[in-house]
């Protein structure tokens, strides 16, 4: 007998896997929510699955080698394995409580799934129906009681007495979720087999739980304060994690959320690079509140990118006027000054980085198949061209004078270099087939984005002998970008449909964030104090843009 891998995934989807003056800044009323994002992935394992997680911050789920499905508890930096020992190599852990007990389910040699209990190192055997149908437990509140599933009907156990129920008719219901007051979430699936969310409350009351405007919806979670989690489908069939807080639904930027503690804390999954291609990560993920964020966007025009700052808080970028004209511009203050290399094709200027002395680097067409990087100062336009390249882009510069960026050689191959004014210095990171400079700070540390065997864009970090690979954690492509003197660092990211997203690093941890006022979030630019700069799409817009600026 089989029983249905959890959360069941909905059937319609396989995962695999630029002189003006300037008044253009706009508050956001409230800073937008950033996550804190940790990835968990256990060492040699194919995939690792995150699953439920207790106030401590402690998680549990399960991974998967050639071999076996095992379950894991990661806990204060260490993972610990959870495996029954009568499976028949498949042991699948859900749940974790305050007390550190811990539910899930085995394969038994009989062929039934069965529940388990793991408190301390005992195992408990659980069974609704045994040697009937296949029994799970999903869920477990502070006070011991468990939900789960036994054959296609939910059930829940409170205090020794199970109930078991259908959410809908008799469709299949998957009880996953369960709080302190015994409210559970779930899903159950109507007779053409779409997924639709619930809620039962304590006194069995069933609601259908539907993000708005979904095809579909999966509830995975529910803490003490009554806040759900889970994941749905949109109208463009892609999957994306949510949380509904007394009925105000938010978009989280992973696949998936299986669980949420009493601190709001997220735990899920996302793909990411790995040895042969996507591969499926867990991640812990923590809602923290960006001090500030405002749009910035030139007067009269149509779209204005924002890409780099200097610790002055001076702006660079490019803009579209509502003629559809581009200019590169310098904002210092509030007056902008229009770059526009004269050697340029019209419209093709665009500016990347700026430092200290408002020394500007960043690169333009010369003809309409090339590009040359260019370092404005004091009014004068001056090339940055790689010896031997096709085309060249000019993309940071330090306060010393030392340039960043990319060049495309003879083969049309990418590679990253460095420019002191006098010698070029190619990058390659190992085992890469191109890569592109953007980032370096005072020390000469250089961020690289680099492109893997499995043609996937991670990022890499050289600190002028080694390179380290530096991936945001819930990115299925990370494009790293500006770095400071003390390391910090923003990216762009994409998700597994190719969305833009952005993040930022620093001191160690990462955070993802988008700006509330549109899509396609990037971070492109961060000084010394911190202040990332960056665009995004306007409203449901698909190619205008506005800067902003946040302060983590």
């Amino acid at each position: 007998m089989t029983f249905e891998n959890f959360p069941r995934v909905p059937s319609k989807i396989s995962f695999l896997f630029f002189c003006l003056l300037f008044s253009g800044f706009t508050q956001a009323a409230t800073p937008p929510t950033a996550y804190k994002v940790a990835q968990i992935a256990v060492k040699n394992a194919t995939a690792t699955f995150g699953q439920g997680l207790n106030t401590s911050g402690a998680v549990v789920g399960l991974y998967t080698t050639a071999s076996a499905t095992e379950g894991y508890m990661y806990a204060s930096g260490k993972y610990s394995l959870i495996k029954v020992p009568k499976s028949n190599n498949v042991t699948r852990a859900f749940g974790i409580n305050d007390s550190n007990l811990i539910v899930g389910d085995f394969l038994g040699t009989d062929g039934f799934y069965h529940g388990f209990k793991l408190s301390g190192t005992k195992y408990t055997q659980y069974d609704v129906n045994k040697g009937v149908v296949s029994t799970s437990i999903f869920g477990v509140n502070n006070a011991g009681d468990f939900v789960g599933t036994a054959g296609a009907e939910g059930y829940v156990n409170i205090g020794g007495t199970v109930t078991e129920f259908y959410a809908n008719g008799t469709d299949a219901t998957y009880a996953y979720g369960v709080n302190t007051a015994d409210q559970i979430v779930g899903q159950y699936f109507d007779s053409s087999n779409n997924s639709h969310g619930f809620y039962r409350d304590s006194s069995g009351t069933i609601t259908e739980v539907a993000y708005p405007g979904a095809l579909q919806t999966v509830c995975l979670g529910i803490n003490d304060s009554g806040e759900i989690v889970g994941y749905y489908e949109n109208s463009a069939n892609q999957f994306y994690g949510f949380t509904d807080i007394a009925g105000v639904f938010a978009t989280i930027d992973l696949l998936n959320i299986n669980g949420v503690n009493n601190n709001g804390v997220l735990s899920g999954s996302y793909i990411g690079p790995g040895p042969t291609g996507g591969v499926e990560y867990g991640i812990i993920a923590t809602p923290t509140a960006l001090k500030s964020l405002s749009s910035v966007a030139v007067p009269k025009a149509v779209s204005t990118s924002i890409i780099g700052v200097n610790n002055a808080g001076s702006l660079v970028g490019f803009y579209e006027t509502s003629a559809s004209v581009f200019h590169g511009l310098l904002l210092v203050g509030k007056t902008i000054t229009n770059l526009d290399d004269p050697k340029a094709l019209a419209g093709t200027t665009s500016a990347q980085g700026v430092n200290t002395a408002n020394e500007v680097v960043g690169y333009y067409q010369p003809t309409s198949t090339t590009w040359t990087g260019f370092l404005y100062s004091a009014g004068t336009f001056t090339d940055i061209a790689v010896p031997g390249a096709t085309s060249t882009f000019a993309e940071n510069i330090t306060d010393a004078g030392v340039v960043a960026g990319a060049y495309i050689d003879s083969s049309n191959v990418e590679h990253a270099f460095t420019y002191n004014g006098s010698t070029y210095t190619t990058l390659d990171v190992p085992g890469s087939t191109s890569g592109y400079g953007w980032g370096i700070n005072a020390a000469g540390d250089v961020t690289v984005t680099w492109i893997d065997a499995n043609g996937l864009s991670e990022g890499a970090l050289y600190n002028g002998t080694t390179f380290k690979t530096l991936n945001v954690p819930g990115a299925y492509e990370t494009f790293i970008h500006s770095i400071n003197k003390s390391g910090a660092i923003a990216y762009t990211w994409y998700d597994l449909y190719f969305n833009y997203h952005a993040a930022f690093s620093s001191g160690g941890n990462y955070y993802i964030f988008d700006d509330p006022s549109g899509t396609a979030a990037h971070a492109d630019g961060i000084n010394d104090s911190g202040l990332i700069v960056g665009r995004f799409l306007q409203g449901s817009s698909t190619t205008d843009y506005d800067g902003f600026k946040a302060t983590p």
